[in-house]
């Protein structure tokens, strides 16, 4: 890793260190997990959403707790690029010897880093309930083995990791709008209004397996289906390919996009 770079994250970092924001959010998440899961385990418990299995209600939670990520890392990721120049701090980052692409890949990156470890701490807490009320068995139907326990825990690592990653493209592209527009409101709109035209160009079929927000929900619908014994929609090899590629190339083009508009920029306050 790129020294400049290594140096931005460390400072992103430090800057976490002392916000109260580092503590409450996850706390907040991480209660939300907790009422989803039980709320979940209710419904499941009179099988209104499937059998209970811990794998299930795993998944069943997990699929609503990526919809409120996706909604912090929107938030968090256009706060860190866009507050710079809102407060005029930017000024101060690039009159240093770092360059713009440092100062920008070691934004993205920490933004990444906090994600991710936010994500997994979450699901972590949804998978230790699940372990905990649930466990973890093989999916029977009658004397039928349906999958095996150890098939379903790595479909399940696959489908967080699967996430992960699209998550990770998501945050690209923000940052793309948040270098764009100076201010963190404008660019939560921004990103807002692009979320809002995913999901009306998603009711096109032709068009949905270009769509960022396809990858983003890909792998935990996979493993909703295969955790309740229902027919896969794709096989596992595609979901790994379209998740891989298609949420990658979004990733690649908006992070090259927003290098070159942090690159063209010009500080006017």
């Amino acid at each position: 890793m790129n020294n400049d770079v290594a140096k931005v994250i460390s400072a992103e970092w430090l800057k976490l260190k002392r916000r109260r924001t580092t503590i409450v959010v996850p706390v907040l998440l991480g209660l939300f997990a907790v009422v989803t899961f039980f709320g979940l385990d209710f419904a499941v418990r009179r099988q209104v959403i499937g059998l209970p299995n811990g794998f299930n209600v795993a998944a069943a939670t997990i699929s609503l707790l990526i919809n409120v990520v996706v909604l912090v890392a929107v938030v968090a990721t256009c706060f860190h690029i866009s507050r710079e120049f809102a407060l005029g701090t930017i000024k101060s980052a690039w009159v240093r010897p770092i360059t713009r692409n440092a100062w920008y890949s070691g934004k993205i990156l920490s933004a990444c880093g906090a994600i991710a470890l936010l994500f997994l701490f979450t699901a972590g807490i949804v998978v230790l309930l699940a372990a905990l009320r649930f466990g973890f068995a093989d999916l029977m139907e009658k004397d039928y083995l349906v999958h095996p326990a150890e098939s379903l825990g790595w479909r399940m690592v696959l489908t967080v990791g699967l996430t992960l990653w699209s998550l990770w493209a998501l945050i690209a592209v923000v940052a793309m709008l948040a270098g764009l527009i100076n201010h963190p409101g404008g660019a939560i709109a921004a990103a807002l209004g692009l979320g809002l035209l995913l999901t009306v160009l998603a009711i096109f079929p032709a068009l949905r397996p270009y769509l960022l927000s396809t990858y983003l929900s890909l792998p935990i619908d996979q493993m909703s289906a295969m955790s309740k014994g229902l027919p896969l929609p794709l096989s596992w090899g595609q979901v790994i390919r379209h998740t891989l590629i298609g949420a990658g190339v979004w990733m690649i083009v908006a992070f090259i996009v927003g290098r070159q508009i942090i690159k063209r920029k010009q500080i006017t306050f």
